[in-house]
């Protein structure tokens, strides 16, 4: 009987070890613009040396489309990455910034706050691609057994072995999903999704007129703002809440309700939809879907501005003379190459 129940044990561990290891492999690639690049920006944050990082932009895809580090880099020496994930609601947002601050310590994080008002579920694709290339720690497990999420046990138990999800892969694993099942490499754009396409945002002249209307932040969303909130300051980081240019989902009286809860936290917040002008911003030339997602040539824009109010407002290193960050001048190269390529249609 002892004999039996040694086996069993045994190969219950051995079952759990094999999940484990082969659940990488089977994973979905999320590598290309089409898919927001999820895999390589959540892998590549990973792939930063510990506490190098000296600010953190984080939030949805906005953010992802909208910010540019390595121009940060080349102008002001400014080591920053985009931690992002597509449709985040602010119970995600918590959880990948507890996530991101496992491995690193940065003075300052930017967080943008399109999405405070969003009550409703993101989709199981959108949890997935966080989830799913986060790895496994105590933050992930508190994220997934947070009953706000809803998650069934067979899901809690596909986020920790991704197989029982995506096992129907099989016939259709590609020389990718072994390349990228394991380790953890640079992702040249340190977080950003770029993309060169053009589609102007029809109500640019409306979006943000004073219509005397209100918009609630409501409870179930404030909770985790606060959770931010409050970690940040635990950790004593810096916090600074933004709203990109976001036609589409944005409004004055979304502007109205942050502005207040900015106030009575004490906090800076930038809302770049009142800023236009000062940053020559034009909706018919520098959004790719009509108003939701900024281009290359928006987040240029709203870059520059970003980089000049921190150098005046905050005391960041330069950190293009020191050894240890060798490697960006390398990898800005290839990001310079690969945006000039994306400009010329090549």
């Amino acid at each position: 009987m002892i004999k039996k129940i040694i086996s069993f044990i045994i190969f219950i561990i051995v079952t759990i070890l094999t999940l484990y290891i082969i659940s990488p492999i089977f994973i979905p690639k999320w590598t290309k613009s089409e898919d927001n690049y999820i895999t390589k920006i959540v892998r590549g944050y990973y792939a930063e040396k510990d506490n190098s990082l000296d600010i953190l932009f984080m939030g949805n895809s906005d953010m992802y489309r909208g910010m540019m580090p390595i121009y940060l880099w080349n102008e002001y020496g400014i080591a920053s990455y985009s931690y992002t994930s597509s449709g985040q609601r602010m119970w995600t947002a918590y959880y990948v910034l507890e996530d991101a601050l496992r491995s690193q310590n940065p003075d300052i994080i930017v967080f943008n706050v399109d999405s405070f008002n969003f009550v409703n579920h993101s989709s199981e694709s959108c949890y997935r691609k966080a989830f799913d290339n986060m790895q496994l720690s105590l933050t992930k497990l508190k994220a997934i057994n947070d009953p706000i999420y809803e998650f069934s046990l067979f899901d809690k138990l596909s986020f920790i072995f991704p197989v029982l999800r995506y096992h129907s892969r099989i016939s259709e694993l590609t020389k990718e999903d072994f390349k990228e099942a394991y380790g953890y490499h640079t992702f040249e754009t340190k977080g950003q999704d770029m993309s060169a396409d053009i589609k102007p945002f029809e109500a640019k002249d409306i979006y943000m007129e004073n219509r005397y209307e209100t918009v609630a932040f409501p409870e179930k969303t404030k909770a985790y703002v606060n959770k931010i909130v409050n970690l940040c300051k635990k950790k004593d980081i810096k916090l600074i809440l933004v709203e990109l240019p976001s036609g589409d989902s944005w409004s004055y009286a979304k502007n109205q309700t942050m502005t207040k809860y900015a106030k009575e936290k004490n906090l800076p917040f930038l809302d770049f939809n009142l800023l236009l002008d000062e940053m020559d911003f034009d909706w018919n030339h520098d959004t790719a879907d009509g108003g939701d997602h900024l281009n290359i040539y928006g987040a240029l824009k709203v870059t520059k501005y970003m980089g000049k109010y921190l150098k005046e407002n905050y005391d960041i290193k330069d950190r293009r003379k020191d050894k240890n960050y060798a490697d960006w001048f390398e990898t800005s190269k290839i990001y310079n190459k690969n945006r000039k390529n994306l400009i010329n249609g090549v």
